[in-house]
């Protein structure tokens, strides 16, 4: 038994491909510029490319930096954190993906001064327009692990 593809059929099999279409836009493109803008609204933070942040924990101020001529995606910059203590030590620095997950990238640390650590690093290549990264740095403080963030954003 052969169906015949008749108008009625034409006119259902048309009007369900309309529809798989408009929800295949919408949730491709309809959203893209939307989603940026509420991570922004969303996050209110410091952000370490354009300003000094400073953070305290357990009495020990954190000041960051993050230098670079013009900050984008695969050229490196210098980072520069100064602790209120020198006796400080730093465990673990890393950059990571805030807006969408890229994994983690190293940012290694040097001793620049008393309480200063000086590095570079750079970050991977996003499919967003703006993305907003984590430097995460681990330090041993009084023989107790504390934990900074510092955030930026890297458009292209």
């Amino acid at each position: 038994m052969r169906d015949r593809l008749t108008g009625p059929k034409m006119v259902q099999i048309l009007v369900v491909m309309v529809v798989l279409s408009a929800a295949f836009w919408l949730r491709t493109c309809g959203t893209e510029q939307q989603t940026t803008e509420n991570v922004e609204e969303k996050l209110d933070y410091c952000d370490v490319s354009h300003n000094e942040c400073r953070q305290e924990q357990g009495g020990l101020i954190a000041t960051a930096r993050l230098k670079a001529d013009k900050l984008q995606a695969e050229s490196p910059f210098e980072l520069n954190i100064t602790f209120s203590d020198p006796s400080v030590t730093v465990v673990r620095s890393v950059l990571e993906g805030e807006t969408m997950y890229m994994g983690t990238l190293p940012a290694l640390l040097q001793p620049a001064g008393k309480g200063r650590w000086q590095g570079q690093a750079l970050v991977g290549s996003c499919t967003e327009a703006r993305m907003l990264w984590a430097w995460v740095v681990e330090v041993e403080y009084l023989g107790q692990p504390q934990t900074y963030r510092f955030l930026f954003e890297v458009r292209h």
